[in-house]
């Protein structure tokens, strides 16, 4: 019997997915093989995005932003985020987005170009 945590995390991923494609990112899907040293983040096919789902009733933001920085080393990504399920919704567009400053900055300054 699969673990609960380990359900919940993989639902989270799921929607994600299919929440990126409605976003037209129609090559998104689970990355497999969290958890090794090299892990590169939870969803492939966006390039030059790390992207780390978290589905916890407790948001742990430091632990959450160290592991996202860990993985975007491993990945060689431009950039990345931590996609937070929300309590008590299933909308992926209601969930949290969350990043460094230095991330967010250099996203912003390419909406400039």
């Amino acid at each position: 019997m699969m673990n609960p945590q380990k359900r919940k995390g993989d639902a989270a991923e799921r929607q994600t997915v299919q929440w990126l494609r409605t976003k037209g990112y129609i090559h998104a899907e689970r990355a497999y093989g969290a958890g090794r040293n090299d892990d590169v983040g939870d969803i492939d096919g966006v390039p030059g995005v790390c992207i780390e789902v978290k589905n916890h009733g407790k948001h742990t933001l430091a632990e959450f932003i160290a592991e996202l920085e860990v993985e975007m080393a491993n990945s060689k990504a431009d950039t990345g985020v931590v996609i937070i399920k929300r309590r008590g919704t299933t909308d992926v567009d209601q969930w949290y987005a969350l990043t460094t400053c230095r991330v967010w900055v250099d996203l912003l300054k390419e909406t400039e170009r």
